[in-house]
């Protein structure tokens, strides 16, 4: 999936006649990084998908997946069909993958399963459009929001305005898993 966001990301750009520079300074994004996922050496934050798809005009989960633009009625995502294995983005705070079916674009919610390792630092703190939910499935998780810090363990959860700045971290001694359901 590393490479084909890029990728997504780079056709968009050049379709639209957008320079790296300009589409780094509508997103806010440094326009390093956009070279960064452009040539899959990096991957982006959900948060960053979302800043470059609305500066692209174009939904974020189609730029995860690809594929349609229309939602489908109902859509039956099994075991191994999701978008799994994307590791990391540009700050290596976390692990991501969608939990959605590749090709299925248009829903107005993205699905996802983020997993912490503790011992990896904070990124720094994003915001981007919309609204996120999650849930801590296990391990212990601390939420950064707009200026005060939460620890939510499992069973826990959060709905929070993404347009306020935010991060998550895992704490504790395992590898921590949380569902973010973010709207964009």
């Amino acid at each position: 999936m590393r490479k084909y966001v890029g990728e997504r990301i780079q056709k968009l750009r050049e379709a639209q006649g957008l320079s790296r520079e300009r589409v780094s300074y509508l997103a806010g994004v440094p326009v390093e990084s956009i070279e960064e996922y452009e040539n899959g050496r990096a991957v982006p934050s959900i948060g960053v998908v979302i800043k470059i798809s609305r500066v692209l005009g174009f939904k974020a989960e189609g730029m995860l997946q690809g594929g349609a633009t229309v939602s489908e009625a109902i859509t039956i995502c099994r075991a191994g069909e999701s978008l799994a294995g994307e590791q990391g983005n540009t700050d290596q705070s976390y692990g991501y993958s969608s939990l959605t079916r590749p090709g299925t674009g248009g829903h107005i919610m993205a699905p996802f399963l983020l997993s912490f390792d503790p011992k990896t630092p904070a990124g720094p703190p994003i915001n981007h459009d919309g609204q996120e939910f999650v849930y801590i499935l296990e391990g212990s998780i601390e939420l950064y929001y707009d200026g005060t810090t939460y620890t939510l363990n499992q069973g826990d959860s959060a709905y929070i305005d993404a347009s306020k700045p935010h991060t998550f971290h895992g704490v504790g001694g395992s590898i921590a898993r949380m569902i973010a359901v973010v709207s964009s």
